[in-house]
């Protein structure tokens, strides 16, 4: 079995790059320009001190040199002021300097990556938005497209006359409709979920997904980032 140093450096070196990343640019202020982000890795841990490895590349040029930070954690500076007197404390002292050096930046300590689609009551949503926009655009057509389908006229006969009316109201005012979603979607987009991902530090290619899906389900997206976060 490996010793307790051995488990830390692995665990933090395989599954908290992002955090290594975080703790070289804020203790020995490197610019994440020009960080090579993925060589960033521990070289030791005790009680005393984190010995950190990475590459920077130099300006205006193709190379890169590898420099050292050793951080005592007397002069590791985080909000919680966490005293490392045994290996036990490093864990709760790596998540304090972690969220320190996330909010230095003004990111959180986590990063979101991944895409989650929509629940099955999300999902409705997308076909509502095509009845809605066909109706903006005519309104005929799904008339036309339903006025002989006898087991769709059979199942309008049973529906509530509030159900009737509702529908009927979309179809007058689709175009009105579709607009006001539109623009309060937008400004979630522009308030609340643009400034989530990017606090979470989330890759550009993911927000265009998570973007597409808040226009279309507004607030069930708000719902899955803040289960993410």
């Amino acid at each position: 079995m490996s010793d307790p140093s051995t488990r830390i450096k692995s665990h933090m070196n395989k599954d908290h790059q992002l955090s290594l990343n975080d703790y070289v640019i804020v203790y020995d202020s490197v610019d994440p320009k020009y960080l090579v982000e993925d060589s960033v890795h521990i070289t030791d841990v005790d009680t005393n001190h984190l010995v950190i490895e990475y590459d920077l590349i130099k300006p205006n040029s193709a190379t890169s040199i590898t420099k050292t930070l050793a951080l005592y954690w007397t002069d590791a500076e985080e909000a919680e002021n966490i005293q490392v007197k045994s290996l036990s404390d490093i864990k709760g002292k790596l998540i304090a300097m972690a969220k320190y050096c996330a909010e230095k930046q003004g990111y959180a300590m986590t990063k979101i990556t991944k895409i989650v689609g929509p629940s099955p009551l999300a999902l409705s949503i997308y076909p509502s938005w095509l009845v809605l926009l066909l109706n903006a655009y005519n309104p005929n057509i799904l008339k036309r497209l339903f006025a002989n389908d006898a087991l769709f006229n059979r199942i309008v006969k049973f529906l509530p006359s509030a159900v009737i009316s509702a529908y009927q109201f979309t179809e007058i005012n689709a175009l009105k409709i579709a607009i006001g979603l539109f623009i309060v979607h937008f400004g979630e987009i522009l308030f609340v979920s643009r400034p989530l991902l990017k606090k979470h530090r989330t890759p550009e290619n993911v927000r265009v997904y998570w973007y597409l899906m808040h226009i279309i389900e507004g607030f069930f997206v708000i719902l899955r980032l803040k289960k993410l976060t």
